[in-house]
């Protein structure tokens, strides 16, 4: 406990742009964690999240860390963009308690709790555990999206029961996209029953301008991934959102224009 402990010590937080598909725009970001090494490398915390996750005291102890993360370097931007959201991941045994709302109380951040968007995994929801957490949640006005969806063994009964925001495709169901029928297929299945629920679909991990599109023209409303930026330090982020991306699908055109033009010519 004590590594991990020393390790939460040197946590930061990086944050990777969600993009609206129709407009560019940047519309919210995911809070990911950081732990900055001894060297100043930045890590993700990913190879100790699940022991943290597995001690009460660590994972309360992450929790502020987030929270605190988000009152310093998000608060301000979604003082100035009205529709911005941001989202972070909160395991069932934090959200489904008072803690998550102790938390924004203390912080001051109670007035942004609709623009805060709790994230759990799809196998975390579908337990007994999430589900409580979920409806107890919905209950204090938070904003509920599940993680990693499409990666687990859901059945659409199960998924019709949660009252949640956001459906987000997990990065395994974007990469095979236009390579193999069965995953289009998911993912068009995703945005109907999305639609049931009246739930928002994010695609994440998208890394071409082949699977940027594919998404757009099958009705999925925000992408993230490498394709448009990767995960930034608070002090990237004011650039990144006032600029957005707004010629990513006419700068994708004109360069499929070009290389059809060259391959012609070649011809």
């Amino acid at each position: 406990m004590t590594d991990l402990a020393a390790a939460l010590e040197r946590f930061t937080a990086y944050y990777q742009p969600i993009v609206d598909l129709n407009t560019g725009a940047v519309a919210g970001l995911e809070t990911l964690g950081r732990i900055v090494t001894s060297d100043g490398s930045v890590q993700s915390i990913g190879p100790i999240i699940e022991q943290i996750e597995s001690d009460p005291v660590l994972l309360e102890r992450l929790g502020w860390r987030l929270l605190e993360a988000i009152k310093r370097d998000i608060a301000p931007l979604l003082a100035r963009y009205a529709d911005f959201w941001v989202s972070v991941n909160v395991p069932p045994a934090i959200l489904g308690s008072e803690k998550i709302l102790d938390m924004m109380r203390t912080l001051d951040m109670f007035n942004d709790v609709e623009r805060i968007v709790c994230e759990i995994t799809e196998r975390q929801a579908l337990s007994p555990e999430g589900r409580a957490a979920l409806e107890l949640a919905r209950n204090k006005r938070i904003r509920l999206a599940v993680d990693d969806f499409g990666t687990g063994q859901s059945g659409l009964s199960q998924l019709l029961g949660l009252n949640i925001d956001v459906l987000k495709i997990d990065r395994s169901q974007v990469l095979p996209l236009l390579k193999d029928q069965t995953a289009d297929r998911l993912v068009r299945g995703v945005i109907a029953l999305a639609a049931l629920i009246r739930a928002r679909v994010v695609a994440e991990g998208v890394e071409t301008a082949a699977q940027a599109f594919f998404l757009l023209a099958a009705g999925v409303d925000y992408g993230q991934g490498w394709f448009w930026s990767p995960a930034l330090p608070a002090a990237e982020l004011p650039r990144v959102i006032e600029n957005g991306f707004p010629n990513w699908r006419r700068d994708m055109l004109a360069l499929l224009e070009r290389r059809i033009g060259e391959n012609q010519q070649r011809v």
